[in-house]
């Protein structure tokens, strides 16, 4: 009787273990979503500005996005009025300072990756949606303003240096280690109101449209990665999650 108690316990066990196991998000840009009625989507990781000299989308993305009928970048960047409303907001002073050095420094050679994703797009006919409103990136940004980043972030050498840095992390693919970099470059209260608050709104919207369609989702790469990341959050309401090589 205690030998068949034991065996029992230890199944149940080994059961519990399983349950909880959980996927390594540590790397991968890539990766198919399950949808719980059974349909494959996409989601990708991108970055958002780079040098044309430094990498191109690969063509394992172009054929996964090719697969979907509905691309869904962090916002529909395709209505003129919600545009030039962004065009017109006044950006937290890190962000302009970041991007006009970055700029500055590799001017021509800079390609927006969500652009391409989108002529991609419109070739085969897909359909585009975005996963925020532009008042809702906005409302924020707004908040950002407000608040103090580290005293070395306006630093042009740290600025370049940590661009860098992230261009052979998005080539290695290494997106838990980017996501970890983000609140020394920014701060903690910054990458939780950018990115962890963004990812926890977007869950619902991200469930509803991958229970109707094939998706291709593509954010930037550190939405992906981190205990708060998309990946971990849609594994924790149980869709399957599998890297794409």
């Amino acid at each position: 009787m205690k030998k068949i108690l034991l065996q029992i316990s230890l199944l149940f066990l080994l059961a519990s273990c399983n349950q909880y196991k959980k996927t390594n998000f540590e790397s991968g840009i890539l990766w198919r979503i399950e949808s719980k009625s059974g349909i494959e989507s996409f989601i990708f990781g991108t970055i958002h500005l780079y040098p044309r000299t430094e990498m191109e989308l690969s063509e394992n993305v172009i054929s996964k996005l090719k697969e979907c009928n509905i691309l869904a970048l962090e916002r529909d960047i395709t209505n003129q009025a919600e545009q030039q409303k962004f065009a017109d907001f006044e950006m937290p002073a890190f962000f302009l300072e970041s991007y006009g050095i970055i700029i500055e420094k590799y001017g021509d050679e800079l390609i927006s990756m969500e652009s391409e994703l989108m002529e991609k797009a419109f070739q085969s006919e897909i359909d585009l949606t975005g996963l925020e409103s532009t008042d809702e990136i906005l409302d924020i940004m707004k908040k950002v303003r407000d608040i103090e980043v580290p005293k070395n972030a306006y630093l042009k050498d740290k600025i370049l240096s940590d661009y860098q840095e992230s261009l052979e992390q998005y080539k290695s693919e290494s997106i838990g280690q980017f996501y970890k970099r983000m609140p020394k470059e920014m701060g903690q209260e910054i990458t939780t109101m950018i990115v962890d608050k963004r990812n926890e709104n977007w869950i619902e919207d991200i469930e509803s449209l991958i229970e109707k369609d094939k998706i291709f989702i593509a954010v930037g790469m550190g939405h992906l990665g981190g205990e708060n990341g998309i990946l971990n959050l849609l594994e924790k309401k149980g869709y399957g999650i599998q890297r794409v090589e």
